[in-house]
């Protein structure tokens, strides 16, 4: 996380953790924490804390630490020795547990400081609230919050170590999954305001009820004076008027119950919605452009905050227009001429910037090109500030920046980039749109400049139907499978069939998993194989159908063949004897009763008599497949598959004398029979979060969101036509909705003739008529739409797997079949 002060010395750090101090070269100062060996350190005097959790242990990664050039370590395990041993001039300090002691740090450093604190907290919209409300405020105050979605334990932290003496407020929001956290995180934010946004469903599995759930959120607010909620909400009502009615100021809205201390009344328009807010004294009226619900509440929040805190109506709505109602984070899209673009266009500082940068770093080597605007509101005076940032940008090697914005222009002989260009502005860069090729460009600015205007430019060009994946998502099914696991027990992640359809290629979520410490992907075919290791992936990786006229790719690129029957590794003994290989890493395929592919228990000594002719062999893993792990009706078959499958394994073990990585459980598999995890499992998509057991569905979080727009609405008459074959009639008057996705993008023809639904403004439409090729029908008769407003196909509240029950289907089946001129968006 970049600083550009002292947050403390070494010694402060010793006194408020009372840790035992190993070796210390100097009294260094403090001026930046780190957690993670695989980002940047940005300022010279960096401190690293080895975080043990669940399924990763921070004091491996000390030496990665040390070469990044920190020389500052807090450690729990007694590794201090090999420390001292290896790495000079640095200083170590043990304690009980480096989390807490990272709590206590932050605790002593926020004591220093005496600012309003907005304390945000809720299920839903808290992130986008905070970002709103930093927006607001930054208006008027230096104004310093969590970047991102920095809200946990670890996140918390390094976000209130951002705090600078300059700072006149702050804005931090807290997520929490379980009991006993946010107590934590309060006593690190501190907040003096405090702003409920809703509770939903999200992270349930961490609570006995929704009543227990409000109580431990609203535990941040311990040291606040003024509480801000909405009142619609009965169970949050009451839990803050048990909790919190005589010691602090509660202040509440509604949009129905005319006792709240702000009532509230909205209409939409076509492209807008107004809203009024009442009180005894006052009576405002705002125009937002937003329509939907969720956005209407989550303005109304900030909305009452600000007017109660007496802030001027009238600039209000000047800000008001420039919000934005997309996903607030760095998103990766396909770009013109084979390029990739990070965009990152709603807020632009330096601690967003060095996220953003770090998370260029992690794509494909290509050329790296930077489109960067001003800064506004920074703490920092002007010079200091582009000095830091021409340090920064130099220290992630960038090859061209492109810098729009006055002060940009103005301090641009800073920059020591290989190639720069600058502009004054957004409609000067637009007049002269510079060329691109083969790049990898990060798009990052502020607000005000609206740079969407430029992403547009270079995106390729798609029709506007998009699949989002949330990677968040991704992150979060990856950490409860994990939990899920014995110590020890790796995971084989399936990327086959483009990651089951969430990628332009498979490359996107195999580099998330590389970085999140997967140990071994799996694919179908070894095309899919060579793309991953042409663009940086260097996990091992098996080939679950390999051919014999592709061992020499296969070989070539590292790659691992399944070897699933005797002529086909006939065919590899004839391919290591013509090239001379010396070494080939393979995985033995049995079969157990999926009768599918695989070695019967029949040829197993024909199997082992070849295996010791081939000394060439290194056999890394031994596996079978589950027929019906989902089942329960099925579960005495899949016992005897396990069964079968260990006295195979054994017997290959015990004949070879080896001792390979053994794996049997897919994705439910992993849930439902824990017993036989062995020393690896394969998770393919569960880590979407669907196509598991509704017993664990409310424990993931579906990753993809289907989405398009309506291109035209149209009424017609009963009696009328509708769509080729004349399959659906109007019984009576009615109007439709045309939306460009059809069987070509993924659309089933199964869907049409009313079987399926689509969602628009939280209402099911039926999808009329047969399917076309490119576009579908939908009934919305009832509803005030236009062009362009947004369809969503599934979602995460509107679940995949829901829609392909209505068809007949698995939702496998419909992720897979998304065509790929659907473009990919992937949020971090």
């Amino acid at each position: 996380m970049h600083l550009s002060h002292t947050l403390a010395y070494f010694s402060d750090l010793v006194v408020v953790t009372a840790g035992q101090v190993v070796v210390k070269a100097a009294n260094f100062p403090i001026t930046e924490l780190s957690i993670d060996s695989r980002n940047k350190t940005t300022t010279p005097f960096p401190i690293f804390f080895a975080i043990v959790g669940i399924n990763h242990d921070g004091h491996d990664y000390i030496a990665a630490a040390y070469e990044k050039g920190i020389r500052q370590f807090v450690v729990v395990h007694p590794y201090h020795c090999a420390i001292i041993e290896k790495f000079n001039g640095v200083n170590i300090l043990q304690v009980t547990n480096t989390l807490e002691a990272l709590h206590q740090f932050i605790i002593f450093y926020r004591s220093k400081y005496q600012l309003p604190i907005l304390g945000v907290a809720g299920s839903n919209g808290k992130t986008i609230v905070k970002e709103w409300m930093h927006e607001f405020l930054s208006r008027k105050y230096k104004t310093v919050s969590n970047p991102q979605s920095y809200n946990s334990q670890v996140g918390v932290p390094l976000a209130i170590s951002l705090l600078q003496p300059s700072h006149e407020y702050g804005v931090f929001e807290a997520g929490i999954g379980q009991t006993g956290e946010m107590a934590k995180l309060a006593s690190l934010i501190q907040p003096t305001h405090g702003l409920l946004t809703n509770i939903g469903p999200a992270h349930n599995q961490g609570f006995q009820n929704i009543t227990q759930k409000i109580e431990e959120k609203i535990k941040l607010f311990t040291s606040c004076t003024t509480i801000y909620y909405c009142k619609d909400h009965q169970p949050i009502h009451l839990a803050m008027v048990e909790l919190y009615g005589r010691t602090k100021v509660l202040v509440n809205w509604s949009f129905h119950n005319q006792k709240a201390d702000y009532r509230v009344g909205y209409k939409r328009l076509s492209s807008q919605t107004t809203l009024q807010i009442t009180t005894t004294t006052q009576r405002n009226t705002f125009v937002i452009p937003f329509r939907d619900k969720a956005s209407i509440e989550n303005i109304t929040h900030c909305l009452v905050y600000l007017l109660d805190n007496g802030f001027d109506p009238r600039p209000l709505q000047l800000s008001l227009l420039q919000l934005t109602s997309i996903p607030m984070r760095m998103t990766l899209k396909a770009g013109i001429h084979r390029c990739q673009i990070i965009d990152d266009t709603y807020t632009n500082d330096m601690v967003s910037l060095t996220i953003a940068l770090d998370f260029m770093q992690q794509q494909q080597p290509t050329k790296r090109t930077i489109i960067l605007t001003d800064i506004l509101q920074s703490a920092t005076p002007d010079a200091q500030l582009y000095q830091e940032l021409a340090d920064l940008l130099v220290q992630y090697t960038i090859d061209r920046l492109i810098g729009i914005g006055p002060l940009m222009c103005q301090y641009k002989t800073l920059f020591p980039i290989p190639e720069t260009i600058f502009f004054n502005g957004i409609e000067e860069y637009l007049s002269k749109k510079p060329s691109f090729k083969d790049e990898t460009i990060l798009v990052k600015g502020a607000r005000t400049f609206r740079l969407e205007r430029v992403v547009q430019t270079i995106e390729q060009n798609n029709h506007g139907t998009i699949l989002e994946i949330d990677m968040h998502a991704i992150r979060h099914n990856l950490s409860y499978f994990r939990r899920q696991l014995n110590v020890g027990t790796k995971i084989m992640a399936m990327v086959k069939a483009s990651c089951y359809g969430s990628g332009s290629s498979n490359f996107e979520l195999a580099s998330v998993l590389q970085r999140h410490g997967v140990e071994y992907l799996g694919v179908a075919y070894m095309d899919e194989g060579i793309s991953l290791r042409q663009k940086g992936i260097t996990l091992p990786i098996m080939v679950m159908n390999p051919t014999d006229d592709h061992f020499d790719a296969i070989l070539d690129h590292h790659l691992e063949p399944e070897i699933y029957s005797l002529p086909l590794l006939d065919a590899l003994a004839c391919f290591i004897a013509e090239r001379s290989v010396q070494s080939i890493s393979i995985h033995l395929k049995l079969e157990t009763g999926m009768h599918r592919l695989g070695i019967a228990a029949t040829e197993l000594d024909q199997l082992i008599k070849q295996l010791k002719q081939m000394p060439g062999l290194h056999i890394v893993s031994i596996f079978s497949h589950l027929a019906a792990s989902q089942a329960d009706l099925h579960d005495a078959y899949t016992l005897l598959q396990a069964e079968k499958f260990i006295k195979m394994a054994q017997y290959i073990e015990k004949q070879l004398a080896i001792k390979p990585l053994k794996h049997l459980l897919n994705t439910n598999g992993i849930l439902r029979f824990p017993q036989f995890q062995f020393d690896m499992v394969r998770l393919g998509i569960g880590l979407h979060g669907v196509g598991v057991d509704q017993t664990i569905q409310p424990h993931l979080l579906p990753a993809s969101k289907l989405k398009t727009t309506i291109s035209q609405v149209k009424s017609i008459q009963k009696g009328d036509s509708i769509g080729y074959d004349r399959k659906a009639i109007a019984t009576q008057a009615m109007t439709i909705a045309t939306i460009p996705i059809g069987y070509a993008d993924g659309l089933s023809r199964s869907f049409g003739c009313g079987k399926a639904t689509v969602v628009i403004q939280g209402h099911e439409c039926p999808i009329i008529g047969n399917v076309c090729m490119d576009m579908a029908m939908v009934d919305v008769t009832g509803l005030a739409l236009k062009r362009g407003d947004e369809v969503i196909i599934f979602s995460a509240e509107h679940p995949i797997d829901r829609l392909a029950e209505r068809v007949g289907t698995i939702s496998y089946e419909l992720l897979t079949q998304i065509s790929q001129r659907v473009k990919r968006v992937y949020y971090t």
